[in-house]
């Protein structure tokens, strides 16, 4: 690379670039984020049409979206009720706590955690965005085993 292109090159970040404090903040921030939203959702039920915006995916084609039902499983699950939430979205009820888990493990390694913690196989990580689009493709399908992934009309 010429030392003209090489003043131009976007620099590459890695996660070991930021300091342990600012990845801390960062993952505070998201926290915060995710807790003001959980308690928006708490008291604003979705279910209850003009509080939130419509799936776009849904609007155009009137298919389910992976997300479609998140709001409304949120709002159940906040609420205590497991079983009304995978009514809504099945795989977010499945989903949420390893999302819950893997904020918390990057928090504790980014405070600096020293013992064990859990980590998900690299060999799993591709298999993620496989498991979201069978879902999406399955829940949409007008067959007797997979019209229960659909979710429920609000």
């Amino acid at each position: 690379m010429t030392a003209r292109r090489a003043r131009y090159a976007t620099p590459v970040t890695t996660a070991r670039d930021w300091s342990p404090r600012a990845r801390l903040g960062g993952f505070a921030a998201v926290g915060a984020i995710a807790a003001a939203a959980a308690v928006r959702v708490y008291l604003v039920n979705p279910a209850q049409p003009g509080h939130y915006p419509t799936c776009p995916f849904r609007w155009a084609t009137s298919l389910d979206c992976p997300g479609c039902g998140t709001l409304r499983g949120l709002h159940q699950l906040l609420h205590g009720h497991p079983g009304a939430a995978a009514d809504y979205n099945l795989f977010f009820v499945v989903a949420a706590p390893m999302l819950v888990l893997g904020w918390a493990v990057a928090v504790a390694r980014a405070a600096g955690w020293r013992r064990p913690l859990p980590r998900v196989p690299a060999r799993l990580l591709p298999v993620i965005p496989m498991l979201v689009i069978a879902f999406w493709v399955l829940r949409n399908l007008p067959l007797p085993g997979c019209t229960w992934l659909a979710s429920q009309p609000g």
